[in-house]
């Protein structure tokens, strides 16, 4: 009986971790546009939380600011692949042109396997989102205090750092929103658009 279970929960694991591979791959190709995917969205007020959450489900730090911390989607697309090899890839996902010269698509910004480099990393890749008229490689190399400093072109962004680990321990997509903010900043009507 316990063998049977084991082979029904290692089918059940393998089917998962495909179908979220499946889901990224259609939102990397702009399927959205089209059709709509499941999804699990993580949104509220600001400083209610959702960044807690994150950091226990996925088990990595967000940056933490006085202020708003996300200033831009984050799609976090967990995989439980390579159980013994965890690894976090982290792109930028331009589907918003915020620039005249800016170019849509999917671009690798920076990869480790030490989960704690992946906060600074946010920090810069959020950083790039809100500067669409510099290089990204502007940010690649940005300290902590650097990043802090940083002048932002924008306060907020619809287009979205996309991290993918794996080894993650389980099979996931989910978005972390924006807080929503109760004062007189504007945030341009960013959820309505992304929950279409």
């Amino acid at each position: 009986m316990a063998t049977e279970h084991t082979l029904v929960d290692a089918k059940y694991a393998r089917t998962g971790q495909r179908l979220n591979e499946l889901f990224k791959e259609l939102r990397d190709w702009g399927i959205e546009e089209l059709i709509q995917l499941p999804k699990v969205v993580v949104l509220g007020s600001q400083s209610v939380g959702k960044s807690s959450l994150i950091e226990a489900i996925s088990r990595i730090k967000v940056p933490r600011a006085s202020q708003t911390c996300t200033r831009c989607p984050m799609e976090v697309v967990l995989s439980s692949a390579n159980p013994d090899n965890w690894h976090c890839k982290v792109s930028l996902r331009i589907d918003h042109d915020e620039t005249p010269k800016q170019r849509r698509g999917t671009f690798l910004f920076a990869e480790t396997t030490d989960n704690e480099e992946v906060t600074n990393i946010l920090r810069r890749a959020q950083l790039a989102i809100l500067n669409p008229n510099k290089s990204l490689d502007e940010f690649s190399r940005l300290s902590e205090e650097e990043c802090q400093d940083h002048p932002r072109d924008l306060k907020f962004s619809r287009n979205t750092v996309v991290l993918e680990i794996t080894g993650a321990g389980v099979d996931l997509t989910f978005i972390d929103l924006p807080g929503i903010i109760a004062s007189t900043e504007k945030v341009p009507s960013l959820l309505p658009k992304l929950m279409i």
